[in-house]
């Protein structure tokens, strides 16, 4: 489906520039002022009139956390919490955006707070987000509301209390290791709460954790000089080579940059590969239609399986998969197609000395390799009693290819 007919508005604006507006979009999909001026008159009505707008406008800019927040406040205005729920189901994981997950916990704090279960609810809630979004650098809020929230909470009995204060100092020693911006009031406050504890073991654990600390602080202070000027909020359209957009995407390399080049000093090569995706990830949003960032993202995850392989570990390769299917998927939006672009980018240079995960009990050697994707895109979400199988490199660039005539991901 192109992105012209997943434009499907059905308002009866009253207004001769509405309507007009809305031609233009319908032609040029991508003309972000016409989208503004119907999105700016949307908000000023009831959401089950303007319904339309909101799911063309998502499916346009699938990866933008500004239309998408718009949308779901709307839907909470107009107290739709079913439809806001199904709405974060559909965004929330794929956009790695604070403001957007800052929303979700607003929504499970308001909606959830008359249940019986509601702070059971809400600590899943703040672990998920901490889990996708807890990296971010600007992610201060979000460790502090929920440090407060377990302190908060009313503990009946000694190991009830010891509960609640490992509880807390779990969350408060992930936080002051973590380069976000307010670091250092986390840091003071984590170093009171010991002390109220236990002075003696509030030195040791001080000491223990400073050198991490002082590590984290360093990092969240040049990540903050070098990501100024960097919108995260900009809808992702096809290149058009501004100035503008130039500058972001430089802002973007750079960032992205920094982070390959392990700043927190660290040894831990997983932990490496997930802050680099997800500094990725985040500029994907934005990029998204630029091919030369999907093919950055798949070679360095390629290389960084190898390099854990050497290690001996064996990565989940869920987001390998997904990267290069989306790679396929953009190189097709942006008719960037040749035999070169295809087999180098999709050849998947290494796969055969890295590991796939497969639901099953027994190792498929010889299963077909379009079986093997198939299986792969299906399970992706699985993290347990998955076995692997290795694929040679250029039955993959076959698939691939495959897929790519078929101008569908479906086998």
């Amino acid at each position: 489906m192109s992105v012209r007919d997943q434009i499907k508005i059905d308002i009866e604006w009253g207004h001769e520039r509405l309507v007009r507006s809305q031609q233009v979009v319908e032609m040029r999909p991508y003309d972000i002022e016409s989208w503004s001026v119907l999105l700016r008159e949307a908000q000023t009505r009831p959401v089950n009139d303007v319904r339309s707008l909101y799911e063309s406008l998502v499916n346009v800019f699938p990866t933008t956390a500004r239309y998408w927040k718009i949308y779901i406040e709307q839907e909470m205005k107009g107290r739709n919490f079913e439809r806001v729920e199904k709405l974060f189901q559909r965004s929330l994981v794929k956009i790695l955006n604070i403001d957007l997950w800052k929303l979700y916990l607003t929504y499970v704090k308001e909606t959830k707070a008359g249940l019986s279960t509601h702070k059971e609810k809400l600590a899943q809630a703040y672990d998920f987000a901490l889990e996708k979004i807890g990296m971010d650098l600007h992610s201060f809020s979000i460790w502090q509301d929920y440090i407060h929230f377990l302190r908060s909470v009313e503990a009946v009995g000694s190991y009830a209390e010891n509960q609640k204060i490992t509880a807390v100092r779990r969350v408060y020693q992930k936080a002051v290791i973590t380069p976000i911006v307010g670091i250092e009031q986390l840091w003071k406050d984590y170093i009171a709460f010991e002390h109220n504890i236990n002075p003696i073991i509030s030195e040791k654990m001080s000491l223990e954790r400073s050198k991490d600390y002082m590590n984290a602080r360093r990092v969240a202070k040049e990540l903050e000089i070098l990501t100024k000027g960097l919108n995260r909020n900009l809808p992702a359209v096809p290149p058009t080579l501004s100035k503008e957009e130039m500058k972001q995407v430089d802002l973007w390399k750079k960032f992205i940059a920094f982070e390959k080049s392990n700043p927190l000093r660290t040894e831990d090569t997983a932990l490496i590969t997930r802050r680099v995706m997800f500094a990725t990830e985040q500029c994907l949003l934005v990029l998204t239609h630029h091919p030369a960032v999907w093919h950055q993202a798949a070679q360095y995850l390629d290389q960084s399986a190898q390099a854990l392989a050497e290690k001996g570990v064996r990565i989940l390769l869920h987001k390998h998969i997904n990267v290069f299917l989306k790679f396929h998927s953009c190189l097709k939006r942006s008719f960037v197609l040749s035999l070169q672009s295809l087999v180098w980018s999709f050849k998947w240079r290494n796969l055969r000395e890295s590991v796939y995960f497969c639901k099953s009990s027994v190792l498929h050697k010889k299963l077909p390799i379009n079986r093997c994707v198939l299986c792969a895109k299906r399970n992706t979400e699985f993290l347990t009693n998955f076995f692997y199988f290795k694929l040679s490199t250029e039955r993959c660039v076959v698939v691939l290819m495959q897929l790519y005539c078929k101008k569908s991901n479906n086998l």
